[in-house]
């Protein structure tokens, strides 16, 4: 049985917009929002908290990534305002054979958060 894939979400990252670290951070307030927002839907991903993604001048980051598909850092990701929009890319990015999210069915407030692709391992 092949696993879902995953939201990773950094939980020690502050929004690029703080003037600093907040407590929680910022990282740990979207990871607990979005594991509200996903608590009560059969989603086809599974969220996980990440203790960093390196990424620190990039505010709030997220990874995706799953067995055989190519796999996103997104950065500057707004633990305030893109909940909705984050659960929809995952949930494309799940549904997706090989990871690949076209760039215009990507959220809107997404599209020009890519940080980094990586190839898939098999």
């Amino acid at each position: 049985m092949t696993s879902k894939p995953r939201l990773n979400i950094c939980i020690t990252c502050t929004a690029s917009n703080a003037d600093a670290p907040s407590d929680p951070r910022d990282g740990k307030q979207l990871f607990d929002r979005m594991a509200a927002l996903c608590a009560d839907h059969d989603l086809p991903f599974d969220l996980h908290p990440a203790e960093c993604l390196t990424n620190c001048k990039s505010g709030c980051s997220v990874a995706l990534n799953g067995a055989g598909k190519w796999g996103y850092v997104y950065g500057n990701v707004d633990p305030d305002t893109m909940l909705d929009d984050l659960r929809d890319l995952a949930t494309r990015y799940a549904d997706s054979e090989k990871g690949i999210v076209a760039w215009r069915e990507r959220p809107e407030t997404l599209r020009r958060n890519v940080i980094a692709r990586i190839p898939p391992l098999d």
